[in-house]
C-alpha cells in the first residue's frame, strides 16, 4: 500500500499582502517536506538488489526455527496451500501457515504463499492434478480468483508458484506438453495480483528446461522471480548415493536457465539437508543436525568434498550419507553473487542450519 495525498477543503479567507507573503512561504516549505508519499509503518521494506528467501512448510517449522534465520533473509516463502482434487481451487492455509505469515511480518519480511500441486493421497507432486487446472480456463480462472482472495484475506505480499513433476521423465510422448497449461496460469495470476510479487519454482536441470514443460520466455516475462530448484541431483529411489545438489550439476544448471532467463530474475535454490543410502531398506531424509547426529552414532568421519561443495560419508556396514549444512549455503551465496543473480532462496527453515 503506497501513501495518499489529501487536498485541504478548508475555505479561503481574505488576507493582507504581508500575512499572504508569509503564508505562501510557508506553503513552500510544508510542500517540500512533503513532496514524497509517506508509507504506512506496516508497509514491507522495498525488495533489494539480492533476494534471499527461505522456505518454510507449514506442518514442520516453527516461528522460532524461522526466527534464527530472519535477520539473514528478506522474505520467507510459505508452503501452505495445495489444488484441491477437481483443479478448481485451493486448499485452506492451516493454522502452521498462518502462523509463520505473522511471525515474517512481526520481522518486517515480506511473505509469499506457496500454491502446489501435492497430493496427500500419493504422497508426491501430481502432475495429473496441475493438468485438471491446466486444461480448464475455468478452471485457471477460478484457482487464479482463490488465490487473490487468499491473498487480500490475510495479507500476503505475493504467490509463489510451485507446480512440480509437471513432465515425468519416464515418458518421453509427452514431453512439453504443460507449456500452454502453465503459460495461461502464469499470465492470469500476474495480472490479477497487481503490485504484489509473482514467483515461481523450476526443477533444475543441465538440458532442455522445455521439456521439463516450462517455456522459459513467457515465464521470465510475467514473474518476479524464477526460484530454480538446484538440489535433489541424487537421492534414495532415484539415484545411487551422490550429492543433493552437487556444485558442477548446480553450475550446469544455473548455465542453461541463463541461456534464456536475465540472471536477475533468477534466485538459486539451495537443498539445506541430506539423504542415506542403506545397503538394506529404503532411504531416509536428515535434517542438518540430525545427519550430524547420525554420522557421529556410526563412529564415521564426515569428509568435506571441495567438487561438490557438500559432506559425505561412509558408514562400516557400506552405508552412505550425503548433506547439504552452511558452509554448502555459503559457497552457493558466493556463487549466486558471482553470477550477479537475483538471490537465493534455500529449502528449508528447520531443516538446515540457521541462515
Amino acid at each position: 500500500m503506497s501513501g495518499e495525498r489529501r487536498s485541504s477543503s478548508a475555505p479561503k479567507a481574505r488576507v493582507s499582502r504581508p500575512v499572504l507573503l508569509l503564508v505562501a512561504i510557508a506553503a513552500m516549505l510544508t510542500l517540500a517536506s512533503c513532496s514524497a508519499p509517506q508509507s504506512p509503518a506496516s508497509t514491507p521494506t522495498p525488495t533489494p538488489a539480492f533476494q534471499t528467501t527461505g522456505y518454510a512448510d507449514s506442518t514442520a517449522t516453527t516461528t522460532a526455527q524461522l526466527a534464527a534465520s530472519a535477520q539473514a533473509m528478506t522474505e520467507v516463502g510459505v508452503d501452505g496451500v495445495s489444488l484441491t482434487s477437481d483443479g478448481a481451487g485451493i486448499s485452506a492455509p492451516d493454522a502452521g501457515a498462518l502462523q509463520l505469515l505473522a511471525e515474517a511480518h512481526s520481522k518486517h519480511l515480506r511473505a509469499s504463499l506457496l500454491v502446489s500441486n501435492w497430493s496427500n493421497t500419493i504422497n508426491d507432486f501430481s502432475e495429473p492434478l496441475a493438468e485438471k487446472m491446466f486444461d480448464s480456463p475455468a478452471n485457471i480462472h477460478s484457482v487464479v480468483a482463490a488465490l487473490v482472495r487468499e491473498v487480500d484475506k490475510h495479507h500476503w505480499d505475493g504467490i509463489t508458484i510451485d507446480l512440480e513433476a509437471l513432465n515425468d521423465w519416464g515418458d518421453q510422448s509427452h514431453l512439453g506438453d504443460d507449456n500452454p497449461g502453465l503459460d495461461s496460469f502464469v499470465t492470469h495470476l500476474r495480472a490479477a495480483l497487481g503490485s504484489h510479487t509473482l514467483s515461481i519454482c523450476l526443477t533444475a536441470t543441465t538440458g532442455s528446461y522445455s521439456d521439463l514443460g516450462y517455456d522459459l520466455h513467457t515465464l521470465a516475462g510475467h514473474v518476479d522471480y524464477i526460484a530454480l530448484m538446484a538440489y535433489d541431483e541424487h537421492g534414495p529411489g532415484w539415484s545411487a548415493a551422490g550429492p543433493v545438489g552437487g556444485m558442477p550439476w548446480v553450475k550446469k544448471s544455473v548455465a542453461s536457465l541463463m541461456k534464456s532467463v536475465p540472471a536477475s530474475k533468477i534466485q538459486l535454490g539451495v537443498g539445506e539437508y541430506g539423504y542415506s543410502w542403506p545397503t538394506h531398506g529404503t532411504g531416509t531424509t536428515y535434517s542438518d543436525p540430525d545427519m550430524r547426529a547420525f554420522v557421529k552414532s556410526h563412529s564415521a568421519n564426515a569428509v568435506w568434498s571441495s567438487t561438490q561443495q557438500e559432506w559425505y560419508a561412509t558408514f562400516s556396514d557400506g552405508e552412505k550419507v550425503w548433506w547439504s549444512d552452511a558452509r554448502s549455503y555459503r559457497a552457493r551465496v558466493a556463487l549466486a553473487h558471482s553470477l550477479h543473480l537475483g538471490g537465493v532462496a534455500v529449502w528449508s527453515l528447520g531443516e538446515g542450519d540457521p541462515l
